[in-house]
């Protein structure tokens, strides 16, 4: 099974590339922060159906970004080898987030209602997060792709428990 489809595993980012001569590698989290990264994490590491694991010897930031030094990575060949691996941590290892931040794997799923309109627009289908500011990618009943930028101007009430996420839209957003 895929560690993407265990639900006791949560995806917290991607090793991106090799930095130095001494197996240090840079991770692309997938949260605005790197709480759940520290020493000691143990990693579930996998790429193209194999799964790996190993425990977090080191951190440091460059540009605001982690670079981790893993156990038994010892030189740049061996950090170069786990380039674009999808990292994962077990939920129990979790850090507990501060109120009015989510963790994406709660998003995903949830409706999406426009407070002006009253309509619903669909499921949050993925939370991207390469641009400026987090989007939300809403799929409408159809299947049509809706992008709703996650920004305060934009967002009224996100409450995953009950699975909603509340939006005013400005006028004309969804015209196009």
């Amino acid at each position: 099974m895929a560690l993407k489809d265990d639900n006791t595993m949560v995806n917290i980012g991607r090793l991106t590339s090799a930095v130095g001569l001494k197996g240090e590698i840079k991770v692309l989290t997938y949260a605005e922060d790197s709480e759940n990264l520290h020493e000691g994490t143990v990693l579930y590491m996998e790429k193209g159906g194999t799964i790996t694991t190993a425990e977090v010897t080191g951190i440091r930031f460059q540009k605001n970004r982690p670079v981790i030094r893993l156990e038994n990575v010892t030189d740049r060949n061996g950090a170069e080898a786990l380039r674009n691996m999808e990292i994962y941590i077990s939920e129990e290892d979790l850090e507990e987030l501060p109120e009015g931040e989510y963790y994406i794997r709660d998003l995903i799923g949830c409706e999406v209602y426009d407070r002006a309109s009253g309509r619903t627009l669909g499921k949050v289908d993925d939370v991207l997060q390469n641009t400026a500011q987090s989007v939300y990618r809403v799929l409408d009943e159809n299947g049509k792709e809706i992008l709703i930028p996650a920004v305060e101007a934009f967002e009224r009430e996100i409450d995953p428990e009950r699975g909603v996420i509340e939006v005013e839209l400005i006028p004309g957003f969804l015209e196009g």
